[in-house]
């Protein structure tokens, strides 16, 4: 059984390599991918869906510079429609729209570009066992029903699972459960949105929520999980430095641990459903369509007004370090002893970088000593900052940082281990990108005001505008009487001429 999991696994990397931006919904602008023409063609039809296949080993399809086999047989193809109705079950009892029918069964022209015989003979939503890639989409005509009148129709296909079918047919199920959420989604809306033309502009949602529900369809399923496990690839463990919304290496069917997230945390998998209704509803207006006002909007709403993006980004932040070798029994990430241990950052330089509003995060470790930890950013609004201590008998605190008198200021133990996680908030602007420095009070030199490792008139200026504009920094409090004025200025200068 091994051997096949390996080979379909390097099946799967092979033909996931020829969807448009590592996407398995098709674009329809990228390359023609048409509904199968099969020399001894075979259907299987069931209350919502047509399966299409053939059991001949005539036919064959070029797809990334090989030939695949297009056949299969009967028990396969009733195992995928039988997944596909199982799966669409709950996804109605869940409240989601169903996908649009393929077509206008009253058309009774044969001539018209409309009638059913071009797609697939009916209305059922179609299902071709082919090799496009292990799963896809393929949208194909506007659906402008309200209230999504940006939906989409669309057929589906999976693969012939390299005609391993007859051993390992279990496999198509999270693929079915996967695919057929995207064919829902396309309900909703099609993914070109945001910048005009921009076809993956939204693509992470899409494979986000699609690989998460996965796991709704089937409780059992291993597929994110084995994703996440992996410490070799990108993940959002292994990359924690990357927004939720990275487009590339796969990483938006990986992120679905933000999804996951969302959902154990504030205990509502209908967030899922609230996120692609507001979509869908954005999407109608044919403006273009900014995801993270959206998941704001969802988690105060599923949370009844409890929680708001930023503690998310935060929570999320924290969920994360907590995975691996650090996960701790019943607490944050359900099955986080089965991830990849995050990767963290060690205190060599001082200076950081993490992208703003969009929930990118630093593990940074500590030293074990007593002394005082301060960080500083130009963009204090911008960022949250949470030190976790955690003392010899695996017990932890959790300390969110203030900000005051120009300062994050934050008690490092000897006796612990202690970690800063750094996060964006969500502000929803136009800042980029967040840099902060972090020292320790026993490292910094007296009258290095601007923490730049010299004492020179940098520092004094930086002082004088301190004093102008009333603020108050605790390392230009030089004589300590917890105020700055001259008297500061006079002893910095002092170390200045003798430095």
């Amino acid at each position: 059984m091994i051997k096949y999991i390996h080979i379909y696994l390097l099946y799967l990397s092979n033909l996931f390599a020829i969807t448009s931006l590592e996407s398995c919904i098709a674009d329809k602008n990228d390359r023609e991918i048409i509904r199968n023409q099969f020399t001894f063609h075979e259907t299987i039809e069931s209350e919502n869906f047509v399966i299409h296949f053939t059991t001949s080993s005539i036919d064959s399809q070029y797809v990334n510079g090989q030939w695949y086999n297009l056949q299969s047989n009967y028990s396969y193809a009733q195992s995928i429609i039988d997944h596909a109705e199982s799966a669409l079950s709950i996804y109605i009892n869940n409240g989601w729209e169903a996908p649009p029918p393929d077509c206008d069964e009253t058309i009774i022209d044969f001539n018209s570009p409309n009638h059913c015989v071009n797609f697939g003979g009916n209305s059922l939503y179609d299902i071709y066992i082919s090799n496009d890639a292990a799963g896809m989409v393929v949208p194909e005509n506007p659906y402008p029903v309200e209230p999504y009148i940006g939906g989409m129709t669309s057929f589906m296909k999976i693969s012939t699972l390299l005609n391993e079918y007859q051993t390992i047919p279990s496999w198509n199920e999270h693929v079915v459960a996967h695919e057929l959420h995207h064919s829902i989604q396309l309900r909703y809306g099609y993914s070109v949105s945001g910048s005009p033309g921009n076809y993956i502009y939204n693509g992470w949602l899409f494979e986000q929520t699609a690989t998460y529900m996965e796991n709704v369809i089937y409780p059992n399923s291993m597929h994110l999980r084995l994703m996440l496990s992996n410490c070799n690839v990108v993940t959002p463990l292994t990359y924690p430095h990357y927004n939720i919304d990275y487009p590339a290496e796969i990483y938006p069917y990986r992120s679905a641990l933000w999804q996951k997230f969302l959902v154990e945390s504030i205990g509502d998998s209908s967030i899922i459903r609230y996120i692609w209704e507001d979509y869908g509803l954005n999407y109608s207006t044919g403006e273009q369509v900014s995801l993270f006002p959206i998941y704001s909007d969802a988690v105060e709403y599923a949370s009844n007004g409890e929680k708001n993006l930023t503690q998310s980004y935060t929570d999320y932040a924290i969920w994360r370090y907590f995975t691996g070798e650090r996960s701790i029994s019943n607490l944050f990430f359900d099955e986080a002893s089965f991830y990849c241990t995050s990767s963290a950052e060690s205190i060599v330089d001082t200076s950081f970088t993490i992208q703003a509003n969009k929930g990118a995060s630093i593990f940074i470790e500590m030293p074990s000593e007593d002394t005082d930890i301060y960080v500083t950013s130009d963009f204090p609004n911008e960022i949250s900052l949470s030190l976790v201590s955690i003392n010899p008998h695996n017990e932890f605190d959790i300390i969110a940082l203030n900000y005051e008198n120009n300062n994050f200021i934050g008690n490092l133990a000897s006796s612990n281990q202690n970690i800063l996680i750094a996060n964006s908030k969500y502000n929803n602007n136009d800042i980029e990108q967040i840099s902060f420095t972090v020292f320790l009070e026993s490292d910094t030199i007296i009258g290095d005001t601007n923490t730049d490792g010299s004492v020179d008139i940098l520092d004094v200026i930086l002082v004088v505008n301190q004093i102008l504009n009333d603020d108050y920094s605790n390392i230009g409090d030089l004589n300590s009487d917890n105020s700055l004025d001259v008297i500061d200025i006079v002893l910095l200068m002092e170390i200045i001429l003798n430095y």
